[in-house]
């Protein structure tokens, strides 16, 4: 695959043979499945409308020479009918229900208790400035840093911090 310049990185990184150059055999292959898929789906579909919808008495070798064939069509054309209907308003329905309840308590009420997201955020910012130093030199001073042995948590750590710092701030 060769790389092409172009603004969109994203071009870069796509690849497909049969938009490139050459590859004859796998376009015509591609080419040829996707007709034979296109006429295995339109047949059925014409012959059903051909004698159902566009009848015509004068037409010769109907499949469907009883009635039973139309009344079996008609009625899965009105059940079908119905049922999207019925399905269309419950969707719709559905729809706006969800972005109701979305919209007027979702987004107002928290999820959490933000007394204790505070307190454990101020619990897990002593730890690590008592653990690798003040903030503001990891983020800035430190490029590459290697975790000695001592420095690793232990087991639940983050769990008993959170534990002790909540018992005596709350």
């Amino acid at each position: 695959m060769k790389l092409r310049k172009n603004n969109n990185p994203m071009q870069n990184y796509i690849h497909d043979a049969f938009f490139e150059q050459g590859h004859w055999l796998l376009k015509i292959r591609q080419i040829l499945i996707t007709i034979i898929a296109w006429v295995i789906m339109l047949i059925p579909i014409y012959w059903t409308l051909s004698i159902t919808v566009f009848f015509n008495k004068d037409l010769k070798g109907q499949p469907w020479s009883v009635p039973e064939g139309k009344d079996l069509f008609n009625f899965f054309e009105h059940f079908l009918s119905y049922a999207f209907i019925i399905l269309a308003i419950i969707t719709v329905s559905f729809t706006l229900y969800n972005n109701y309840y979305t919209k007027n308590h979702v987004k107002r009420h928290a999820i959490y208790d933000e007394q204790k997201l505070f307190a454990r955020r101020e619990a897990i910012k002593d730890f690590y400035s008592s653990k690798f130093g003040e903030r503001y030199h990891r983020r800035n001073n430190i490029r590459y840093y290697v975790v000695t042995p001592e420095n690793n948590f232990e087991i639940k750590a983050i769990d008993k911090i959170y534990s002790k710092f909540e018992d005596t701030k709350l």
